[in-house]
């Protein structure tokens, strides 16, 4: 039976995504930080009739990345897919971020991914496997107070768009989503300090479901979110105009992005 690797797979977005896979009978590997919200998920996913192991690291931390790796093909053998989808929402004016915060958000949101894709390469290989990347609206449009998460989302993107020309001889497929603003502990400050009234987030389970659909259809890219979309497609024609109107907003933005310490997934 085939297994992933889930990254974030506590809460969120990655929860959504681990369901999904399991309702497709696909076993389970969940990382996180946290061991109880992950023992949370496995319940959920075993529940589904899968099996589901538990795998906490800081991925902040290259030795925990590779001893992640080497303790699920310990287990369960060569990987099958690589969801990287943790993340970390740093937000705020850049001088007022300590070092260690920006390395802290660098490392998740960028290194992470591209090393623990470089080490599961070849079980992905030998598998003909699977890699979903987790992108996001400032994956094109970086916006105000976000310089750190748009800097990670922006080379997020890079990466698996240039290693496509390995993988698609290689027979591994790459899926980037782009969810909109999806409700997990992350964004749930910054719904909070929009002023928006009905400031709208998605369910992380339907994303988790469209994602996984995409990746068995064979998908290069899935996005969704009309404004986010619209957004991407007018910052494509008139990124002037775009600009002109985020820095108009850039006082909510700074209020979002700065309303909690920066949240992981």
């Amino acid at each position: 039976m085939p297994y992933a690797l889930v990254t974030g797979g506590g809460a969120g977005i990655g929860r959504g995504i681990a369901q999904a896979l399991a309702r497709r009978g696909v076993n389970v590997a969940l990382c996180g930080r946290r061991p109880q919200p992950l023992q949370h998920v496995a319940a959920e996913i075993e529940a589904l009739g899968v099996a589901a192991l538990v795998a906490p690291a800081d991925l902040s931390d290259p030795a925990q990345r590779a001893a992640l790796l080497a303790s699920v093909r310990a287990a369960w053998g060569p990987l099958d897919i690589l969801v990287n989808n943790a993340g970390l929402l740093a937000g705020g004016a850049l001088h007022a971020q300590p070092a260690s915060q920006v390395a802290q958000a660098i490392a998740i949101n960028l290194l992470a991914p591209i090393e623990l894709t470089r080490l599961a390469w070849a079980d992905l290989q030998a598998q003909r496997g699977r890699l979903i990347f987790i992108g996001s609206s400032m994956s094109f449009v970086p916006q105000p107070f976000a310089a750190l998460y748009a800097a990670g989302k922006m080379g997020l993107r890079g990466f698996a768009e240039a290693l496509r020309y390995e993988a698609e001889p290689a027979g591994v497929q790459i899926l980037m989503a782009y969810p909109p603003g999806v409700r997990t502990a992350m964004t749930a400050g910054m719904a909070a300090a929009s002023g928006v009234p009905g400031f709208h987030l998605d369910a992380p389970e339907a994303a988790g479901e469209r994602i996984v659909q995409a990746l068995y259809k064979g998908q290069r890219e899935v996005t969704w979110g009309v404004g986010e979309q619209a957004l991407r497609r007018l910052f494509a024609l008139a990124p002037g105009l775009v600009r002109r109107g985020l820095h108009t907003q850039r006082h909510r933005w700074q209020r979002m992005m700065s309303a909690r310490p920066p949240q992981d997934a």
